[in-house]
């Protein structure tokens, strides 16, 4: 715990403290004025819409002891401020926004060298590869935590996690450092960390040093957020290319995985072709999946690691689980764990809360988080190759597109649902401050059988309506939502769960 003369020294060494306060030791660094406790210090910087000084009052009522500002007061800030009756100190350092990584970095004493951290990025398949992984770090007796979108929190042998929520899929620059900075103090020696495009792009791991990074696959995403698809996939090259790293893993079946392999020979590549074919890069692939079996119970592998062959069984469904369960392997393989070791762990790995989810049987339904056509034309096509071939079952599909978001993948996400499954239920996803209608305009204009989808806005409403007209033998996928406890409409996060409607209908059904 630092001191306060210390955080100044380091910020600005020709400050004045008085003795009293020059000993005063400080508690944890935070950008958000809602998690600030006694004695922390509150970064006030501007952010995306508003500045941390519109939460002066509060922050001081919190007890902090310093605030840190990028900016003097206005006229009315400072007439709040003196109106207070107990007020910290204010320190006014016009260059903090540039220096808030180095500045969390050497206040929690550079956490990343005491744990091995490993970045996971693309655009789909993170979350679910960052558990896998640690799953099998916790089996081999490792004691992995983990950074995502499901929160952040510690990873059991069992394969349960304790997470708290966030809001982010990875955390601002400062809380990053102070999660990794408390996770070596509690006992942790692996993180494994999701970095999204928005992290790179806004410097939310800088400072960070990775003991290894992998690239899942890169499809479109976010383009409300980057100016186009190769702004999206140059963020996402920047954690091969400017993080320090010991190890990196490529997938060898993505364009941008075979592009990084050319700057990066040395890098583990996995694939799920043959170990033998090319990649395309003008080297063969390390890692690979040679043979798949799906059934109801899941899949069936022939892996092969260098020369060495696995025979495995995954309890997990979709043929898109093989590159994430690649992808951590990859990772095991680079950092140097037994192969044999890595390969008995895979049959014990349980489905990510949200991601191919089976909350229920007859009919059978799946919860995923699948919010890109990518993905969900992933997990409609991976539910039907597990499909018997003389089933006469049906796949239905509910789904949303989200609001104040990229509207030109809306028609993408139609064409997916149209071309892969039997029934089509459009709903509201989390509409946010825009239209719910407007909405359903765009995602209806990539339907070329528009009489044949069923649109109900009340998403709770069209869960019901696919559960009563599925027949036992159907399968119905509720994509969109995934993990999410809530629905965010005209603002306002609403209490909602895919899951749950679905097991309080089973309930009020058995009853």
């Amino acid at each position: 715990m630092k001191t306060l003369a210390e955080l100044f020294a380091y910020l600005q060494p020709t400050a004045d403290l008085d003795e009293t306060q020059a000993g005063q030791r400080v508690g944890d660094l935070h950008l958000d004025s809602r998690a600030l406790q006694k004695n922390d210090v509150f970064i006030a910087v501007q952010g995306g819409q508003k500045h941390g000084l519109d939460f002066l009052t509060q922050a001081c009522r919190q007890g902090v002891s310093v605030i840190l500002a990028d900016r003097p007061f206005t006229e009315t800030e400072q007439a709040g401020y003196a109106a207070l009756p107990s007020a910290p100190l204010i320190w006014v350092v016009a260059d903090l926004q540039t220096r808030l990584a180095a500045l969390a970095n050497w206040f929690y004493d550079t956490p990343s060298r005491r744990l091995k951290v490993v970045g996971i990025t693309g655009t789909n398949g993170k979350t679910s590869t960052a558990h896998y992984l640690a799953q099998s770090l916790a089996v081999l007796g490792q004691t992995p935590a983990l950074i995502g979108t499901l929160g952040h929190g510690f990873m059991l042998a069992n394969g349960e996690t304790r997470l708290s929520d966030t809001r982010n899929t990875t955390p601002d620059v400062v809380s990053v450092q102070r999660l990794l900075h408390g996770f070596a103090e509690a006992g942790a020696n692996w993180v494994v960390m999701e970095v999204s495009s928005h992290a790179l792009s806004l410097g939310r791991v800088e400072g960070v040093e990775f003991e290894c990074v992998a690239l899942t696959q890169v499809t479109r995403d976010h383009l409300d957020f980057h100016a186009d698809e190769a702004d999206y996939r140059d963020a996402k090259s920047r954690l091969f290319n400017e993080y320090e790293s010991r190890f990196r893993v490529l997938n060898a079946c993505d364009s941008l995985g075979r592009q990084l392999l050319e700057k990066h020979p040395q890098a583990l590549a996995y694939s799920v072709q043959s170990c033998r074919e090319a990649c395309g890069c003008g080297r063969g692939v390390n890692l690979c999946c040679q043979t798949a079996t799906l059934d109801a119970a899941g899949m069936h592998l022939t892996l092969r690691f260098a020369e060495a062959p696995c025979e495995v069984h995954l309890n997990l469904m979709g043929r898109f689980n093989i590159e994430n369960v690649l992808c951590a392997l990859g990772v095991l393989m680079a950092c140097r764990f037994d192969w044999a070791a890595a390969c008995a762990v895979l049959p014990a790995l349980k489905a990510v809360k949200g991601r191919m989810h089976k909350v229920a049987e007859e009919p059978t339904v799946l919860v995923d988080f699948a919010h890109t056509p990518d993905a969900l034309q992933s997990v409609l096509q991976a539910v039907k190759a597990h499909l018997p071939a003389e089933s006469s079952g049906q796949l239905w599909v509910v789904f949303g597109c989200g609001g104040d978001r990229d509207r030109g993948k809306r028609p993408l996400m139609a064409k997916a649902a149209e071309q892969a499954a039997d029934k089509v239920v459009l709903t509201s996803d989390n509409p946010r401050h825009e239209s719910p209608q407007q909405i359903f305009n765009d995602t209806l204009a990539g339907f070329t059988a528009v009489d044949q989808v069923v649109v109900i806005e009340d998403r709770r409403v069209a869960i019901e309506y696919a559960l009563q007209h599925a027949a036992t033998d159907d399968v119905v996928v509720i994509a969109g939502k995934g993990h999410e406890h809530y629905q965010e409409i005209a603002g306002v996060r609403h209490p909602f769960s895919d899951q749950q409607i679905v097991e309080v209908w089973l309930a009020e059904r058995a009853e």
